[in-house]
């Protein structure tokens, strides 16, 4: 993928090509953002930059053998890293990597590199689980920094959401940031920066993305806009039995669904604050949801905001951690409620 294919962040990408240019890449890079902003795509038209040898005016030149095999996400040297769980798909793997779900992610990332964390759990099979990167995946990150590179050239790890390592992964990969082999570029790609261990995020270079222009790589508004907008609405009206009846709808979504419901709630909210803090043109609020968020904007008191986000980020990990949804959302229901 070329850099000019990425949709936006056109600032950023003509850092990361003078970066390039200047010989002055971090080996390990973290990219900050939310689902749908182009992490991924932006991440492999980096590596394909630094890998092309025709490149030029800020981009590769996207149609030598090296660029033919990075378009294709075939490249021996460029290597996905991302949160899988056993699955019919897997066979009978105990312990599934994500090279067991290569063919899947390809496919996936070709179609559309802007996918959702729930989307890429459907292709994989894994709706009702959370997908995690174990032990065994940091083995085989690994054993391919110790690998010599196919091509002679550099070799690429792209972690897509580090936040969903376990522990002992964590530790196994700092280890390897810590002391990388030459040559070898970490890309992480997170949603969740804070949940990723502080000793790999002061290693990288954070780099923050910019939202795409229209909620998102399709100019569509969230599925979940009527929803928080209704009970922020409600909320506000001090009408706690109609925010309870919200609730069926919440548990009837799906794990997976309740947790981009709380995300895409915190990134609403966020829209809001910049809105009543004069910040509009850089909240990329989508057109129909516009009036909704000058109108909470201006009904919603201060204090609220930080109180709300963390009522939506503890709800995202109750869900995450398998509490029963029907707890995790009335308890919601209930602190935001009292926090108005």
């Amino acid at each position: 993928m070329q850099f000019k294919e990425v949709i936006g962040n056109g600032g950023l990408k003509k850092k990361l090509s003078s970066m390039v240019d200047g010989g002055r890449v971090a080996h390990a890079i973290m990219l900050i953002e939310e689902e749908g902003w182009g992490g991924l795509p932006l991440a492999v038209a980096l590596a394909q930059y630094m890998s092309c040898p025709n490149k030029a005016d800020g981009d590769s030149c996207g149609t030598c053998p090296e660029c033919n095999k990075f378009q294709k996400l075939i490249h021996p040297d460029l290597h996905f890293v991302f949160p899988v769980n056993v699955t019919a798909k897997s066979g009978s793997e105990k312990k599934p990597v994500s090279d067991t779900f290569l063919p899947v992610w390809r496919e996936l990332t070709i179609r559309n590199p802007y996918f959702t964390e729930e989307q890429l759990n459907r292709e994989l099979g894994i709706e009702d689980k959370v997908g995690n990167i174990s032990v065994a995946e940091a083995k085989e990150i690994l054993s391919k920094t110790n690998m010599r590179s196919y091509e002679g050239g550099n070799k690429y790890i792209i972690i897509w959401l580090p936040e969903r390592m376990s522990q002992e992964a964590a530790n196994k990969l700092l280890k390897m940031i810590e002391e990388p082999f030459s040559g070898t570029y970490f890309i992480l790609i997170t949603h969740s920066p804070e949940r990723v261990i502080n000793t790999i995020r002061s290693r990288c270079l954070s780099v923050q993305m910019l939202p795409i222009e229209g909620n998102g790589a399709n100019g569509e508004v969230s599925q979940y806009f009527p929803i928080i907008s209704e009970l922020l609405t409600n909320c506000l009206a001090k009408k706690l039995s109609a925010m309870l009846d919200q609730n069926e709808d919440l548990v009837n979504l799906g794990r997976e669904r309740q947790k981009e419901f709380c995300r895409y709630s915190t990134s609403f909210l966020r829209k809001i604050w910049l809105t009543k803090h004069g910040l509009e043109q850089i909240a990329f609020i989508n057109s129909e949801e516009s009036q909704t968020v000058r109108s909470l904007a201006a009904a919603l008191p201060e204090p609220f905001f930080e109180k709300a986000f963390n009522h939506f980020e503890g709800a995202r990990v109750g869900v995450e951690n398998n509490v029963n949804a029907k707890m995790v959302f009335c308890n919601l229901t209930n602190l935001l409620f009292v926090s108005i």
